[in-house]
């Protein structure tokens, strides 16, 4: 289990640190203490990269899912690289913003906090062709949980999700989206929800 993998290397890199001379430390011994705890810091990373992967998917979707389900607040770069386990986590919010998320930055330079200012997309930006055309790359399950959590709360089209997923087998998907525990309602759950259309009903998974 990659948890395990990301506790080990914290833990040595707490080791290191620890070993260390204090006061005594002089500055060669810090660089090759720092070259030390950088390399268990890149495998704690890609120890949460795999995690994310598992569990979510892409980091795109993993930032998109964290800003829905805090509107308003004002995040961190250190929270949003934690989520997005890349360093390219900027990129990905870029992506977002031409989607039409409308993502402000909260003043200026590196550690300027990122808000999110709205709660969801309007139905019209949400249903567009630009929409489905934006989510690309993972597999079929990967782009339609990405689809659905883009438009929530709107209901897609058996149209709209088999071009997201790219396989006429996108029902089967969806149903194993539901198993993994994602809130996914078609009519049969709520009427509201048009006769072959599914709807992602809340963020949780």
């Amino acid at each position: 289990m990659e948890l395990a993998r990301l506790e080990k290397s914290l833990k040595d890199a707490l080791a290191i640190v620890q070993a260390a001379p204090g006061e005594e430390l002089k500055p060669q011994e810090w660089l090759e203490t720092a070259a030390r705890v950088g390399t268990h810091l890149a495998e704690s990373r890609e120890a949460l990269a795999e995690v994310r992967q598992d569990l979510l998917g892409g980091a795109r979707m993993a930032l998109l899912l964290y800003f829905r389900n805090h509107p308003g607040e004002a995040l961190s770069p250190q929270q949003l690289e934690g989520v997005a386990a890349i360093r390219a986590w900027a990129r990905r919010i870029r992506e977002l913003r031409e989607v039409g998320w409308d993502i402000e930055t909260l003043g200026a330079g590196a550690g300027a906090p990122y808000r999110l200012t709205v709660s969801q997309l309007d139905e019209a930006v949400a249903s567009s062709e630009e929409t489905i055309e934006s989510i690309g790359g993972g597999s079929p399950a990967e782009r339609l949980i990405e689809y659905l959590l883009h438009i929530s709360p709107w209901p897609a089209s058996p149209q709209q999700l088999e071009r997201v997923a790219k396989t006429a087998t996108w029902r089967q998907e969806v149903r194993e989206l539901i198993d993994q525990g994602w809130h996914i309602q078609s009519h049969d759950d709520d009427p509201d929800v048009p006769p072959g259309h599914y709807r992602l009903v809340n963020l949780e998974a």
